[in-house]
């Protein structure tokens, strides 16, 4: 069976609950640390500072500014942001999907612990709208090869730091509403699968990044995309 989210671990760490662990009960607790804007109702998950870029999902989602929390599980004052989540509306899930970047892709033909997801090497995942994207790369067009974006995300992340976690909030553009919000990728570097939730009536109603603190044991296979910034 691919890798499948663990709904009741989702909700409890989002509810600042107790969930089970290899080395005993996790006690998690939950931080907003933006608000995602979406312009274009495609988004994407990755690695922005070393990661190659991906295509955005093809789920698409509502425009406007959306909440984006962790949920950082405390394992023995080791805290490690175990989930990422935008909450497109206050509804609950009722099931959830594996995030692809092409429709095509068929989460149910991958093999036992599989998942479609992004690699991430320098410790780091954020959510952003595919017009940031693009923004990003005007940027390195418009100011040469000695720019680095990593750099900037590196220097805010630096402001909220702690031990093993940080975020951060960051405007590609001074004065462009568009942003990109990151934050640590639970034990470091790896690939990690996301996931979309829809509510009752069948609406998308939040986007959750699972960084496998709790379920470290499957096999890491993600599947990328690059398109065109």
């Amino acid at each position: 069976m691919p890798y499948k989210l663990h709904e009741n671990h989702v909700a409890e760490a989002f509810a600042s609950g107790r969930l089970p662990h290899p080395q005993g009960p996790v006690t998690t607790k939950v931080v907003q640390v933006g608000n995602l804007v979406v312009t274009s109702q495609a988004v994407l998950a990755m690695d922005p500072i070393v990661g190659a870029a991906i295509n955005p999902f093809s789920q698409q989602v509502p425009k406007g500014r959306h909440p984006v929390t962790v949920a950082i599980a405390d394992l023995d004052g080791d805290e490690r942001i175990a989930f990422a989540r935008v909450q497109f509306s206050l509804h609950p899930a009722h099931s959830w999907t594996m995030a692809v970047t092409d429709a095509k892709q068929d989460p149910a033909a991958l093999g036992p612990g599989q998942f479609i997801g992004y690699g991430v090497d320098a410790g780091t995942g954020c959510f952003m709208d595919f017009d940031a994207a693009k923004l990003i790369g005007r940027r390195y067009r418009e100011e040469g090869p000695h720019f680095s974006f990593g750099d900037v995300i590196i220097e805010e992340m630096e402001r909220t730091y702690q031990h093993t976690r940080s975020w951060a909030d960051i405007r590609p553009i001074e004065g462009r509403e568009e942003n990109i919000i990151c934050f640590s990728s639970g034990y470091g570097d790896g690939a990690y699968p996301s996931f979309f939730g829809f509510d009752a009536s069948g609406t998308v109603c939040q986007l959750v990044t699972d960084f496998r603190i709790f379920d470290g044991e499957s096999e890491q296979q993600p599947l990328e995309r690059r398109p065109d910034l």
